[in-house]
């Protein structure tokens, strides 16, 4: 099962009120609503100014709002935790934006927050809205780590790294890269900038064009280790785990939205002399896309107890991974198959959603490997 199999998080404490949480919920909703939702994603598609992401969202919610440094340690800017990021991500994913909250904060964020202390320039980076990701990536559904090397060790903990990092998401418009490196004691994490003339980047094509990537490439890049002697795998196994609970958020989001829309349509679009959401057939696709809609919906705030065992929130993003990726795309096909012919056009947002349930659903480990995680964790 890989090194992905033992988790211990730690994830900073909540810290906002259940009333805050709901008002940071009407706050990213509005502020993407006023951005256009889904127009923005389809403009990225062919991006004019060769910016692959909506930079002025992520400004607006990274550096006015201050969700930058959700989940991060308050000494370095951040507030809240898990309850924080998983409520953020599901609005974000009903709005399929194109902003790196995902591999930024939560994903780079919640590994460097378990490095050394020389991770807190880049915490503090991250916080103030820097865009930051991780060289994590999925392999015929599983997640893995590229094989990146210390090639040469210099002083002030600075080293240089050589290898090839695959289908790293935002990739192209990461300042800094957190990287797995294979050094003297074992699996570490450095931290690179990706303006070395040593890195070498490459936008990846992508079925999903709100969530861009990118190969990268480094031939003796400067970096800074953050952790040492072999102690990065509990850091990146744990920022993982959070990352996947985030992406799971964010699909239940896109599940919730097409569940929403696809409901909206069937109460207008007449078939003979009737609206199609009278038809029984149809009232029991949406009966069981709805079911979908609840396990994916319990799955996910399951994880965000706050009392729960920090020992199990692994079973719990392998729970809500596997849940969450098959519902999305699930019930995303049926928003196509139920709106009918302007479904499948290309003027419809169904296949937005559609994208975006299949690319998420391999981001890192698809159903079939979550469900064996989950296997595995409860000894089975």
């Amino acid at each position: 099962m890989s090194e992905f199999s033992v988790q211990t998080p730690r994830l900073p404490l909540r810290s906002l009120s259940d009333g805050e949480v709901s008002e940071l919920r009407a706050t990213v909703r509005e502020v993407l609503a006023a951005a256009g939702s889904t127009s923005v994603a389809r403009a990225l598609e062919s991006p004019a100014d060769g910016i692959d992401y909506d930079a002025a969202t992520w400004r607006t919610l990274a550096q006015d709002i201050g969700l930058a440094g959700l989940g991060l340690p308050e000494d370095v800017g951040g507030v809240g935790g898990l309850v924080e990021l998983l409520a953020v991500s599901e609005e974000l994913g009903r709005g399929l934006a194109a902003v790196p909250f995902l591999s930024s904060t939560v994903l780079a964020g919640q590994i460097l927050l378990r490095c050394d202390a020389t991770a807190t320039e880049a915490l503090n980076r991250i916080a103030a809205g820097e865009i930051a990701t991780a060289a994590v990536a999925d392999s015929f559904g599983r997640p893995t780590l590229p094989q990146l090397t210390v090639t040469e060790e210099g002083a002030g903990g600075r080293v240089r790294v050589s290898g090839r990092a695959s289908f790293v998401t935002d990739g192209m418009a990461a300042a800094l890269l957190v990287v797995p490196v294979n050094g003297p004691g074992g699996l570490d994490v450095a931290l690179v900038a990706t303006d070395d003339t040593r890195v070498h980047r490459q936008a990846m094509r992508v079925l999903d064009f709100t969530r861009p990537q990118a190969q990268i490439d480094m031939e003796g890049a400067s970096a800074v280790m953050v952790t040492a002697g072999g102690t990065g795998g509990p850091a990146l196994r744990e920022g993982v785990d959070v990352a996947l609970l985030a992406l799971s958020a964010e699909q239940l989001g896109g599940i919730q939205e097409a569940f929403d829309r696809t409901l909206d349509y069937i109460k207008v679009r007449r078939q003979f002399n009737r609206e199609i959401g009278s038809f029984q057939a149809i009232k029991h696709r949406m009966a069981d896309a709805l079911s979908l809609v609840e396990l994916s919906r319990s799955s996910v705030e399951r994880a965000g107890w706050h009392d729960i065992d920090p020992g199990a929130l692994a079973e719990a993003a392998a729970i809500a991974s596997a849940w969450c990726s098959q519902a999305f795309l699930d019930v995303a096909a049926e928003m196509v198959q139920l709106h009918g012919g302007i479904g499948f056009t290309w003027e419809h947002d169904a296949h937005l959603f559609f994208r975006r349930a299949r690319a998420d659903s391999v981001q890192w480990g698809d159903p079939t490997y979550h469900r064996e995680r989950l296997a595995q964790l409860r000894g089975w």
